[in-house]
């Protein structure tokens, strides 16, 4: 675990007391504020008390209108729909929302789900022509074509409409779509340009609902939006927020079978929270197409028998106990090459090859191996002949760029800053990993390689307590744009501990001025082998509240560790 460097953020003190008067809050709930770039009361009350009255209106995305008339012809004259998706869980919960939506309206949509590890990313034009064939009139891409220049020319070729739908940066020019749904193109005014994909769905049905009068059942669907919204990893500010915190507020009491079999088989509870879904709904949603499945998660929220249901969620169990087996199993093979070649450790950029590795997972073990060592990576699956990889980068460094100065060693590649993909001859593996360090080193500076962790402010031991955190929880859901936050104690004594939990986790007790209190560092009880329980240390955390035996304590989730 690479040492982070501490940032505390410092508020101006006299913004921070008139936050605080104007909107009659505390002192630290306006340091917050402020610290997130709400300094003024207006954003700062709105963002305090987000409301549905906030979502924008869906007519301001350019091509809106012209969808919505395409739609209700369709719907009208009972032509064939395919709904074209993709298959990570923004993905999956944009088919299960527009399959539903129209369903509701008199449609009979059809969907189909690419095999992620057989077809990969994108719209495929055989896929669209076949489509046509079997008597589709119109297609409607969800999370993904707008870069499907092939599939959008095949389209017109066999003449049936595709209607795109997608959140990704376009290319310079767009493609020849009947029409194209997407707050990033570069001629939308759409004031929101971070919508998930199930976000722009979301979007197409409160204009569809509204021009059919039933705009009174959309808050039904905030459920799976706000599911997709979070697993995509997208700002949860504006527009984004409403829609998750009303989602996850509504996650509390579901109605639909299969996501009801859903929460129960993850072991999530009445109170749903971002964690939840980011990693115990999403994993199991992903699982499916990790390991080779499809249909299923899919059709596990069309199910009316509960048994039906509980059968699903049990395969998805099983496929993500195997997605983690596959996972942990690479990663103790790069924990081995490391310690092998541990010069491997000091390199700017990090790349490691395996045969058979499974291709599902290696973007998983990719972003493992940024969060333990911070610096960019690349992990690449080898069949013997070539190799199909997956990359994660750091802020600061733009992993597409990267690549394209590679592309001579590449057979394919694609992604943006922080993500990427590539294929290329094995005998090339060595070369690329050199040139990607090399490019790397001249990008890169030694602090770069050093993460940042943004200390809200400095807090006393004896201050903490449960209403403190119940406060701090006002500004939830938090997640990218509004980060859970972090504080920090100095020279607090450690009581009890370090103890090694699950053989992965440390925990222990600290204490100042006859306050104690627990703290756990998830996944990283290996510095419990550094740690001296007769020095005082430095801690940064984050807060929260944990349910034991019916009692509600304070826990402090350990981020970093200081000691003389």
């Amino acid at each position: 675990m690479v040492q982070a460097r501490w940032n505390l953020l410092t508020a101006p003190e006299d913004r921070v007391r008139e936050l605080a008067s104007g909107l009659g809050i505390s002192q630290l709930t306006a340091r917050l504020l402020i610290n997130r770039g709400l300094d003024s009361p207006d954003r700062a009350a709105a963002f305090l008390c987000p409301q549905l009255a906030q979502l924008h209106d869906p007519s301001l995305m350019k091509d809106m209108d012209r969808v919505v008339d395409r739609l209700v012809r369709a719907l009208e004259q009972r032509e064939r729909i395919l709904i074209y998706g993709d298959y990570d869980v923004d993905g999956i919960t944009a088919i299960v929302v527009l399959k539903r939506a129209l369903e509701m309206l008199g449609g009979h949509p059809e969907f189909y789900l690419p095999r992620r590890l057989e077809e990969g990313y994108g719209l495929k034009a055989d896929v669209i022509t076949q489509a046509a064939e079997k008597g589709y009139r119109l297609i409607i891409s969800v999370d993904s074509g707008i870069r499907s220049f092939e599939a959008c020319q095949a389209a017109l070729q066999a003449g049936c409409e595709l209607i795109v739908t997608d959140h990704h940066l376009p290319d310079k020019s767009l493609p020849p779509a009947f029409a194209i749904l997407n707050p990033r193109r570069p001629d939308c005014s759409y004031p929101n340009k971070e919508l998930a994909g199930v976000g722009v769905v979301f979007k197409l049905v409160h204009a569809l609902f509204r021009h059919f009068s039933k705009e009174h059942v959309l808050e039904h669907f905030l459920k799976l939006v706000a599911i997709g919204t979070v697993a995509d990893v997208v700002p949860i500010v504006g527009e984004n927020r409403v829609i998750v915190r009303y989602g996850l507020e509504k996650l509390a009491d579901p109605h639909n079978v299969g996501l009801k079999a859903l929460l129960e088989g993850a072991g999530v509870g009445r109170e749903v929270r971002m964690v939840d879904v980011g990693f115990r709904l999403a994993p199991r949603m992903n699982a499916v197409t990790r390991m080779g499945g499809g249909r299923e998660v899919v059709d596990l929220f069309s199910v009316t028998d509960p048994a039906e249901a509980e059968a699903i969620v049990r395969g998805m169990n099983e496929m993500n106990s195997t997605r983690q087996r596959e996972e942990a199993g690479i990663l103790e093979a790069i924990d081995r090459q490391l310690s092998q070649a541990p010069e491997l450790e000091s390199r700017y950029f990090m790349v490691f090859v395996g045969e058979g590795w499974h291709r599902g997972v290696i973007g998983i073990v990719a972003s493992r191996i940024v969060d333990k060592f911070h610096r960019p990576t690349i992990v690449l699956s080898s069949d013997g002949t070539s190799c199909q990889g997956s990359g994660r980068s750091i802020p600061g460094f733009h992993l597409l760029d990267a690549l394209d100065q590679c592309r001579d060693l590449l057979t394919q590649y694609g992604g943006h800053a922080q993500a990427a993909g590539c294929t290329l001859p094995v005998d090339l593996c060595a070369g690329l990993a050199d040139r990607l360090n090399e490019y790397a080193s001249q990008k890169l500076k030694a602090e770069d390689l050093c993460p940042a962790l943004d200390i809200e402010c400095l807090l006393p031991i004896e201050q903490l307590s449960l209403p403190l955190v119940q406060e701090i929880e006002q500004l939830a859901p938090f997640g990218l744009g509004n980060p859970l936050p972090v504080f920090a104690s100095k020279q607090v004594d450690i009581a009890a501990g370090p103890w090694v939990l699950k053989d992965k986790h440390l925990k222990l007790q600290v204490r100042k001025n006859g306050s104690r209190l627990d703290a756990i560092w998830w996944k990283n009880g290996k510095a419990a082998q550094t740690i001296r329980s007769e020095k005082r240390v430095d801690i940064a955390y984050t807060l929260s509240r944990e349910t034991y035996q019916g009692r509600e304590n304070l826990l402090l989730g350990l981020c970093d560790l200081r000691q003389e």
